[in-house]
């Protein structure tokens, strides 16, 4: 039987390991808990702002270097665009991330400094759900609600900012230390022709 099949409204994700020597992720490392040991508390999140420090110098390219490559797929026309926010979270054993977006941006992500790989990223899908939900003999990315990708030490995830994203509670004794981030067009974004122009 010859026929057709066509995936539309596709939601992209975009992964890249080894992202960087040892010596920068011991540098990061180094100042993230420097930060973190000053105030261990719950759900651990440090302030926003680390894009702008020299130790992130090399992750910050390698994120730019990606979402270069994610616009030229979307065929996107933008003047530039910047990391608007760069901070730092550690969940402990036991601890867990809720559901949530990011506002304000055109894309987030994390990058994995610390994790044995056993709290992996979910994520929800955005579509409404209606209609027959059969059972399936297995799943995959066709039939699923919720996926997840392995929080794997030295990987980089970047998602659309719309798309929902939780961590399960952090099943094992080591901490899950992770650099989170987000990323805006600058300068003329939209067009007048579909009247949605506007300059950020």
């Amino acid at each position: 039987m010859k026929y057709i099949k066509e995936r539309i409204f596709p939601t992209n994700i975009y992964i890249l390991d080894n992202v960087l020597n040892q010596k920068n992720i011991n540098n990061i490392k180094d100042n993230v808990y420097s930060l973190y040991n000053k105030s261990k508390s719950d759900l651990w999140q440090s302030k926003s702002g680390l894009h702008k420090k020299l130790e992130y110098k090399n992750l910050c390219k390698k994120i730019k270097d990606l979402t270069k490559i994610i616009f030229k797929d979307h065929n996107y026309c933008y003047d530039s665009f910047d990391i608007t926010g760069m901070w730092a979270g550690i969940l402990k054993p036991k601890e867990f991330h809720e559901p949530h977006t990011h506002s304000n941006c055109i894309l987030s992500g994390t990058f994995y400094l610390e994790s044995d790989g056993k709290s992996p990223i979910w994520f929800c899908d955005p579509r409404p759900v209606g209609g027959i939900l059969p059972d399936v003999k297995e799943q995959n990315i066709d039939n699923s609600t919720l996926w997840y990708y392995p929080s794997i030490e030295n990987r980089l995830i970047i998602f659309p900012s719309w798309l929902q994203h939780y961590v399960h509670t952090v099943n094992s004794n080591k901490n899950r230390s992770a650099i989170s981030f987000n990323i805006m067009l600058k300068g003329a974004v939209g067009s007048h022709a579909q009247l949605n122009y506007m300059n950020v």
